[in-house]
């Protein structure tokens, strides 16, 4: 193996279908349940530990969540989802529909920017957990501008102090096998710490060119975090990280 990093570029191009829906990333979602499953064990683990206590969740980059987990949305009276896709809204709704049915739950989905509904939606809900529900690592996809990817990713911790918060999102993601010979195990790190990018990608036997996704300064430093490896597509990889942060916390800069 003879991997090697590249950072995304300013031109980075929006994903398949563009901002508003995306029929490609919905069709691999529907087919991959037994692909991701291990993965999806591992991120309903870490959900699972979210801090206690609130009955309201926030979650952006909400999807038509194929990867979240049942048992977290059940924790919470109201959940609010934002996300650019219609088609992930009316996913959303039928996938989760025994969870908002006749329960008394609410669900409340906002189609549009999450970095301009935050703001608002903070202030509505001064009490709710939330979550970037692997957003923050796309977001260059949206803007077409690295500068700009990062302006908005590092104004986050500010704009979130004294809220309990999480995020799982990319970190890195390249080429690898189809199967791997053996599971690959979740990660335990303190974020802050260097990333041991070449120990990851040979974990699972990657190889090739792999992408940094410019994430590394989305989380305070000294949390308690992990990285999963995620099998996207046959022979593609990506490496989560995912962190929960706590009012009492460090929020770093």
């Amino acid at each position: 193996m003879r991997g090697f990093l590249k950072r995304r570029s300013k031109s980075a191009k929006p994903h398949a279908g563009g901002a508003f829906i995306d029929f490609r990333w919905h069709w691999r979602g529907f087919r991959s349940g037994r692909r991701w499953a291990r993965t999806m064990t591992q991120v309903e683990d870490w959900l699972l530990q979210a801090p206690q206590g609130h009955r309201q969740v926030i979650i952006l980059g909400a999807s038509a969540g194929w990867m979240m987990s049942p048992s977290f949305l059940a924790q919470f009276r109201e959940v609010t989802c934002v996300d650019f896709d219609w088609l992930g809204r009316l996913l959303f709704r039928w996938r989760f529909r025994r969870l908002f049915g006749r329960t008394g739950r609410q669900l409340h989905y906002h189609l549009g920017d999450a970095h301009l509904l935050l703001p608002r939606l903070l202030r509505s809900q001064p009490g709710a957990l939330i979550l970037f529900d692997n957003f923050l690592g796309l977001d260059s996809l949206y803007t077409r501008d690295l500068g700009v990817t990062q302006s908005r990713l590092s104004a986050i911790k500010t704009l979130l102090l004294g809220r309990a918060w999480g995020s799982i999102h990319d970190r890195l993601s390249g080429p690898g096998p189809v199967v791997l010979q053996r599971p690959a195990e979740a990660v335990h790190r303190l974020t802050g710490e260097p990333l041991q990018e070449r120990s990851l990608i040979q974990s699972i036997q990657g190889a090739g060119e792999w992408l940094d996704h410019s994430t590394a300064s989305v989380l305070p430093e000294g949390l308690s975090s992990r990285l999963m490896a995620w099998p996207i597509r046959e022979g593609r990889w990506h490496w989560l990280e995912a962190a929960w942060v706590t009012p009492a916390a460090p929020n770093g800069d």
